[in-house]
């Protein structure tokens, strides 16, 4: 490969490394959505696109990781010296999140018969509030071990990266799918709808879109 397709190549894989990333961490935040609003039946959908993300995306950095490895060792040794500089840096890694499921949250917010309505109300949003913040603890995990990597490829594993963020994201929803909507479903239900998901909106407005153009085209193939 020439140089300079060698170089291009460089910059667009180590830019799919970020989009990877993003992905997941965009899907993890659609999740968080759901939890905000009370909507468990969204939050199980939305555990379900990903838990395929998270396949795809695994899957995906194996490939692009193996051809950057090619291609860093091609821009920086022989006759392409000088190209690319090798990083030599140690990377300092973010800390893991803590693992949070139902019992954690159970612990951190008990709610032991007989108990008052109020009682009820601070238990589930604080177990509510925890999950939200948590995921997006996860996010900022997500996306900043991705920037490591495509900093240095050797710094993390990303399959292994985004299989423990699957893991410590399905920990937390479902723990308060069971703890808040299923224990509590008539406190959802009153719940529910207090925090439109803002990707639902974006969803409903692309599929506008996409239905608007489809109709001209029809109209203009009649």
């Amino acid at each position: 490969m020439h140089k300079t397709a060698a170089v291009l190549r460089h910059r667009e894989l180590t830019q799919e490394i970020y989009n990877i990333g993003d992905e997941v961490a965009e899907y993890i935040e659609h999740i968080a959505e759901a939890v905000a609003d009370y909507d468990g039946e969204l939050a199980d959908d939305c555990l379900a696109e990903f838990s395929e993300i998270v396949d795809d995306a695994r899957q995906d950095a194996r490939r692009v990781v193996g051809e950057l490895i090619g291609l860093r060792q091609a821009l920086t040794s022989g006759m392409r010296a000088g190209i690319l500089s090798a990083s030599a840096r140690e990377e300092e890694k973010v800390p893991e999140p803590e693992l949070l499921d139902a019992s954690g949250l159970v612990d951190l917010y008990p709610l032991e018969a007989p108990y008052s309505v109020q009682t009820m109300h601070d238990s589930l949003t604080g177990r509510t509030d925890l999950v939200v913040q948590h995921l997006g603890e996860v996010v900022q995990y997500v996306l900043e071990q991705t920037e490591m990597v495509a900093r240095e490829l050797g710094a993390v594993s990303l399959p292994h990266l985004y299989a423990r963020a699957g893991e410590l994201v399905e920990a937390a929803a479902e723990g308060w799918i069971e703890t808040v909507c299923e224990d509590h479903p008539a406190f959802t239900r009153t719940m529910r709808g207090s925090n439109p998901p803002e990707f639902l909106e974006e969803r409903a407005r692309i599929d506008a879109v996409v239905a608007k153009v489809a109709a001209k085209r029809s109209r203009r193939g009649a």
